[in-house]
């Protein structure tokens, strides 16, 4: 692959994924590009956009271009970047004892994503999860680099070198 992405790039396609969007490298060009499930749906069904707006004519373009063209790759979806499994590691990361077991309670049960994140806060420790999940999330994004054969350039706001 002659391309080389920004893989700050691919991390905010990836902090962009949900059941409602999915982000895609183009390959050939290395644009990052995010469609909404509606769209896709759409375009796979093949559907006129005879009376949409300017805005959604644009978004079904790239919708069918996704569809149709195999330069696109879709980016890991929020079930393979699992962020839970990132928060479990953080909270095992915790050197501070009285901090694991409170960030392991608060993962239990349903809500654990909010409450979690509440715990941070209410511990102080919201700037070392942040820092933690964007390895986390750099980390998923390397893998896929490596899966797909794409180079990749790590910024200096994350401190990496080049690879």
């Amino acid at each position: 692959m002659a391309i080389r992405v920004r893989l700050q790039d691919i991390i905010e396609g990836m902090e962009f994924q949900s059941d409602e969007m999915t982000s895609y490298l183009n390959t050939r060009t290395g644009e990052v590009v995010t469609v909404a499930a509606e769209h896709l749906t759409a375009a796979e069904a093949g559907e006129e956009d005879v009376e949409l707006a300017d805005w959604e004519r644009d978004a079904m373009a790239v919708a069918r271009a996704v569809v149709e063209s195999t330069d696109y790759v879709r980016f890991p979806d929020q079930f393979e970047i699992d962020e839970y499994h990132i928060m479990e590691r953080f909270a095992d990361s915790c050197v501070e004892e009285e901090a694991r077991i409170q960030l392991d309670r608060a993962l239990r049960g349903s809500g654990a994503f909010r409450r979690f994140k509440d715990t941070v806060n209410q511990l102080g420790l919201a700037e070392r999860w942040y820092a933690f999940r964007d390895r986390g999330y750099e980390e998923v994004a390397i893998e896929w680099c490596q899966a797909h054969g794409i180079d990749f350039e790590q910024t200096a706001d994350r401190g990496g070198a080049d690879t």
